[in-house]
């Protein structure tokens, strides 16, 4: 058994502190904590027919070396179909990288699993038939899923559509400088008519996020979208790191967007996705194009380092407001 650093316990303890704080206030109603030696978290996942029960246990080796202890638990099933929880257990074990916290990522797999058993249940009338779902179906769910959930760093946008000039949209600071900060609109994404685009720009308080908002909505199209999906993590006045997120109607892609972010120790900025929808469903894919769409456009808008942002996130106590 490897010996762990007293350094290596100290950035594993932060980091689980860390983990256990972001998914209390993300899933708040849907999480129990019991703290002793170490740290045992379950996490209810439920879909129209499916309720899972995510339970990890947090060991001193996590996440510098091994993954959390999990199990899944089938709790209720309101469709004659077993889930095969022993392979999505093993999944969630292989998806684990040495050094980065996991369980945010599992129990997005999860929801996006039962969620795409929901959508193939009702698209294919299976509730209403004695067929069931079959291990070929199964199957092609289960790839489908674990597909999207990544952020592809060589996706690159095939430009359908004009983008906006970077200086189109201003806004003034609410530092009273009167500085102006411009907003950088992305290309557009289009798949199966639905329309994807991402807006990014620096902040530092609620009121330069609420001037942005504003500001944006003042353009009819954006005004006019289905969804505009937000997150943001700045610094405030007292050293302490703010993030939330808005879903604006699309469950659960605030959340997954900000986790983004997190991972990207982004500061200081705020990241919009406008989404206008096409009349087709694009199953958990929409997730994939709305997290690729503004992690590209937080890249080429030259308003990230991830050196600086290394620096800047260190030490900061997370605030939800």
């Amino acid at each position: 058994m490897t010996i762990l650093s007293l350094e290596t316990r100290q950035k594993n303890k932060e980091d689980k502190g860390n983990e256990i704080e972001m998914l209390n206030s993300i899933y708040e109603d849907l999480i129990e904590i019991k703290d002793d030696t170490d740290t045992v978290i379950t996490l209810r996942i439920k879909s129209k027919y499916f309720l899972l029960i995510l339970r990890c246990l947090f060991h001193e080796y996590y996440p510098s070396h091994e993954p959390p202890i999990l199990t899944i638990i089938e709790v209720s099933n309101d469709f004659h179909y077993n889930i095969n929880v022993n392979k999505l257990e093993a999944y969630c074990r292989a998806s684990f990288v040495p050094g980065e916290t996991t369980v945010y990522q599992w129990v997005d797999y999860l929801q996006s699993y039962i969620d795409s058993l929901d959508n193939f249940i009702e698209d294919n009338k299976v509730a209403d038939s004695k067929e069931g779902v079959s291990d070929k179906d199964i199957d092609e769910i289960c790839a489908q899923v674990e597909g999207t959930l990544e952020i592809d760093e060589n996706f690159t946008i095939e430009e359908l559509d004009t983008k906006f000039d970077y200086n189109k949209y201003q806004f003034t600071t609410s530092d009273g400088n009167g500085s102006k900060i411009s907003i950088f609109t992305g290309e557009i994404l289009t798949d199966r008519k639905s329309h994807f685009q991402a807006h990014v720009c620096s902040v530092t308080s609620k009121e330069d996020i609420k001037m942005a908002l504003s500001t944006l909505l003042q353009n009819s199209k954006i005004a006019a979208a289905t969804h505009n999906i937000m997150a943001y993590r700045f610094v405030n006045s007292s050293g302490l790191q703010v993030q939330d997120y808005d879903d604006d109607g699309e469950s659960k892609a605030g959340g997954r967007l900000l986790e983004m972010l997190d991972l990207m120790k982004v500061v200081n900025l705020l990241v919009v996705v406008s989404r206008w929808y096409g009349g087709v469903h694009l199953g958990p894919a929409r997730f994939k194009h709305i997290n690729n769409v503004a992690h590209q456009t937080i890249l080429a808008s030259g308003l990230y380092n991830p050196d600086a942002a290394n620096k800047k996130g260190k030490n900061k106590r997370s605030v939800k407001k």
